[in-house]
């Protein structure tokens, strides 16, 4: 048993508040399921002031909220730019009441939906290597960016070097090439958001600020590397699966190429036990062997229904929890492997599920801190291993003999 009550810091604009206390909190990240896009991080914020003083916070401050680990060490959960700002006092008007403060909060990719791109013309490349160019172009620091009363006296080690392009975390090269763009002007988030469904990789946000983008390879080639191993005796709301008919698909169009050329693929087992059930997706990719790839592992892995779960809830104050178990979830991400153990078989027959984070919600308490989990069967992001990946000198006899070529597919 191990007792664990968070304790939480929230700095705005470089401040430590310390005349308030956190009421209460949400905190969310990613998307709902494998299918969509990602969407910005948010945060709605709760400050309490017993004095009746109210601290000052100003549109597009940067807020930080942290919590303690097991260890007692401040973690982030967030950092984001201040969108909405709502102060209440109790008796408007009367001094010595409480105040409360409402803080609403975007995270790092909220900037693409403020600013635009695609103002010089892009080569044909491959997905990651399009998405750094259009973070290049939309995060870049400009003089004109800055304050009209901003002198170098107001810095201290600082060098222009350190300005640029600021907030962008790991960038994948890409396993798609997508299609040369003449320059147009857009919204940065819709440049990233065709250029991350082309590639099937995703953006997201981190809790420092930054923007990063997985590629289609990332889950496959890092599989357990961020592995949270969880009993579902631990979970503190029901476990519930979703199995539906719109998310089989067993017959694709994909369209790619300019002008537009498709291909098709259909997996026939799928539509003698499901009937036809078609989709067509439109690309930005470049070359017939990418989309015929897509074309050819989409309807085989969407051709069969794969149960994902809705919700995973826990709470990271349950004393039955371990501290290693509890520091893994407060480093939760995109790149989380979920492995729930202990599930009623009849639920899952297996006992057991694996599963990428898709998105998660963190509820804050002055005593609780609770984790939310929207969780993809790991089937969706497991690219299949080709004959091709293997070093040409390898030889089955220099294998285990109970290898089968099923256990690498």
């Amino acid at each position: 048993m191990t007792i664990y009550t968070p304790t939480y810091r929230i700095t705005i604009a470089g401040t430590v508040q310390t005349s308030t206390t956190l009421e209460d909190a949400t905190i969310t990240y990613g998307r709902n399921d494998f299918f969509e896009a990602t969407q910005p991080s948010y945060c709605n914020l709760e400050l309490l002031n017993l004095d009746g003083t109210s601290p000052t916070v100003e549109l597009l401050d940067t807020i930080l909220i942290e919590v303690t680990n097991s260890a007692g060490t401040y973690v982030k959960l967030f950092t984001g730019e201040v969108s909405g700002v709502y102060n209440r006092f109790a008796g408007a008007g009367l001094g010595g009441k409480p105040n409360t403060l409402q803080i609403q909060a975007v995270g790092a990719l909220g900037l693409l939906v403020k600013r635009y791109a695609g103002s010089v013309s892009y080569p044909e490349e491959l997905d990651g290597a399009r998405i750094t160019r259009i973070l290049a172009e939309t995060l870049f620091t400009a003089w004109e960016d800055l304050s009209g009363t901003f002198t170098w006296n107001d810095l201290t080690t600082e060098t222009w070097a350190d300005y640029g392009v600021q907030g962008i975390d790991t960038i994948d090269p890409g396993r798609y090439e997508v299609l040369a763009r003449p320059a147009q002007v857009e919204q940065a988030y819709n440049l990233t958001d065709v250029t991350q469904q082309s590639g099937l990789g995703y953006l997201y946000d981190t809790t420092d600020f930054k923007i990063g983008y997985a590629d289609a390879e990332r889950r496959s080639e890092n599989y357990t590397a961020n592995l949270i191993e969880l009993d579902a005796n631990l979970v503190n709301a029901d476990i519930q699966t979703r199995l539906q008919t719109a998310d089989i698909v067993n017959s694709v169009v994909i369209q790619y190429d300019d002008p537009v050329l498709e291909v098709e693929a259909q997996n026939d087992t799928s539509i003698n036990n499901y009937g036809l059930l078609q989709e067509i997706r439109s690309t930005i990719l470049a070359e017939t062997v990418d989309a015929t790839e897509q074309a050819t592992n989409f309807v085989n892995y969407r051709g069969t229904p794969k149960a994902s779960l809705e919700e995973v809830t826990v709470n990271l104050a349950n004393s039955d929890m371990t501290n290693t178990v509890r520091d893994n979830l407060l480093g939760v991400s995109m790149d989380s492997l979920l492995y729930l153990d202990n599930i009623p078989v009849g639920l899952i027959p297996e006992g057991y599920f694996e599963g990428f984070c898709e998105g998660w919600t963190w509820t804050l308490g002055r005593n609780n801190l609770e984790l939310s989990m929207s969780v993809s069967n790991s089937i969706y992001s497991t690219l299949d291993v080709q004959w091709e990946d293997y070093n040409a000198l390898i030889q089955w006899q220099n294998l285990d003999n109970a290898t089968r070529w099923l256990d690498v597919i």
